[in-house]
């Protein structure tokens, strides 16, 4: 881990040199002393949040059970341009390689688990799980979010950004996480189907989510005016082909037989080159990455060790995106902020509650499944962070403020939340003690 560590750093001071970032750079970009400062202090705040992630914070999730990500996302406010007084991030397009390889991570990773092997493993009732609770609060709160924006009378916007803004947040209420059943296991001795169940649910719904995230990006094209003409249905197969083309043109490169570190900086290469073209061509870097990862695990040599270390090293990811989430966050109208964050909540656990009935109707699932599926998670921040980075105006703005709230406050409560289910379902055995190290929880699809 330590070895990746190191590599990580370096990959990030690559993409943050100078030459490097400066097609992302704006025009008034600061000169060379004030991007290698920059850079030093991105380093020495990414190896500080690595540390105390390794030694403090995982210490206090596991002790009070809270999914952690709040203190970050300060931390990247306090960094960026919304707070002047520090002055680090004040350009952060310039360091838009970085952002765009921890987002494309996240979509790569997701991209890799789904591979023909381990979906021939599924319980059958995953589907049912994935389809009703990611599909019915997505339209809730898309639908509720329309509403506000148009007749609603607080945003300013027009139709088209309305609309943007309202399938963004729908696409966010989708997106759950794995986060807090990785926390409980490293708590509990956890069996039993549900916690599969529900764990795989999770990682197949994100693929479905980032895939209805690719095509915002294709209906709503922000590229070159020349570029106006092609239809979404044409910029939607751009993002698959592309990264099925780039997954098959990496896979004749991987031997699989590479030691970890040199297979972290393989993926580094890979994913920024893919990310990179992306971003050139105003398309979601999730979705291109997670066609690239479909390709890579089922037709490259060593494809389930790419998605092993893609796993490995996901938490200083997180903290990449978590980091610049906040710095990428500019203060909104606090009423109408906390009138949408409030309907987000309100739309999105209601209609979960609700695909719990449906998904429990005439089966033996129980009926408050949506106990265990609150969480956002890396899917979320990524999408959100791409999205910001592309999209602006007032409605962008609030569904952005919203999204990072929810996180925030989804994200304290989902871990209990989750062990009183599982805890209802008989499958949490014991509390894990110091000396215990295997995994608890047996996920079928892996």
């Amino acid at each position: 881990m330590a070895g990746r560590l190191i590599v990580t750093a370096m990959a990030l001071v690559w993409a943050t040199l100078p030459g490097v970032a400066h097609a992302a750079s704006a025009p008034g970009a600061p000169g060379m002393s004030g991007e290698l400062g920059t850079v030093v202090l991105l380093v020495i705040v990414i190896g500080v949040a690595y540390v105390l992630a390794h030694n403090v914070v995982e210490r206090l999730q596991r002790r009070f059970l809270v999914v952690s990500g709040a203190e970050y996302l300060l931390l990247g406010f306090l960094l960026g341009p919304a707070f002047p007084a520090i002055h680090a991030f004040d350009n952060v397009t310039g360091l838009l390689p970085i952002i765009a390889l921890a987002a494309g991570w996240v979509g790569l990773l997701r991209g890799t688990d789904f591979d023909f092997t381990s979906l021939q493993k599924l319980d059958p009732a995953t589907w049912r799980v994935v389809f009703l609770h990611h599909l019915l609060p997505g339209l809730a709160v898309g639908f509720g979010a329309y509403y506000l924006f148009t007749d609603g009378g607080w945003v300013e916007t027009t139709t088209r950004s309305a609309a943007l803004s309202a399938a963004a947040l729908a696409c966010f209420a989708a997106a759950d996480s794995t986060e807090p059943f990785d926390l409980l296991a490293r708590r509990y001795e956890i069996s039993g189907r549900l916690a599969s169940l529900l764990r795989n649910g999770t990682r197949l719904g994100d693929i479905a989510v980032i895939l209805a995230f690719g095509l915002i990006f294709c209906v709503f094209h922000e590229n070159a005016p020349q570029a106006q003409d092609y239809s979404p249905a044409l910029w939607a197969w751009v993002t698959v082909l592309l990264g099925a083309a780039l997954g098959f043109l990496f896979s004749l490169f991987l031997a699989g037989d590479e030691s970890d570190n040199s297979r972290f900086l393989a993926l580094v290469g890979i994913i920024a080159f893919a990310s990179g073209g992306a971003y050139f061509l105003e398309l979601s870097p999730l979705a291109v990455n997670l066609s690239m990862g479909f390709v890579l695990v089922n037709f490259a040599r060593g494809g389930q060790l790419l998605h092993t270390t893609l796993e490995s090293t996901e938490r200083p990811m997180a903290i990449v995106l978590l980091i610049f989430a906040g710095a990428l966050w500019q203060p909104t109208p606090l009423v109408p902020t906390l009138v949408a964050l409030s309907g987000f909540l309100a739309a999105r656990t209601g209609a979960k509650w609700i695909a719990s009935l449906i998904a429990g109707w005439g089966t033996t699932l129980r009926k408050d499944l949506f106990r265990g599926l609150l969480a956002h998670g890396d899917v979320t921040l990524a999408m959100a962070v791409s999205f910001r980075l592309v999209y602006e105006g007032e409605a962008a703005n609030l569904a952005y403020s919203v999204v990072l709230g929810s996180v925030i406050l989804n994200d304290l409560i989902a871990p209990r939340l989750l062990r009183g289910l599982l805890a209802d379902e008989g499958e949490i055995q014991r509390e894990l003690k110091d000396s215990d190290s295997r995994t608890s929880i047996e996920v079928g699809a892996k």
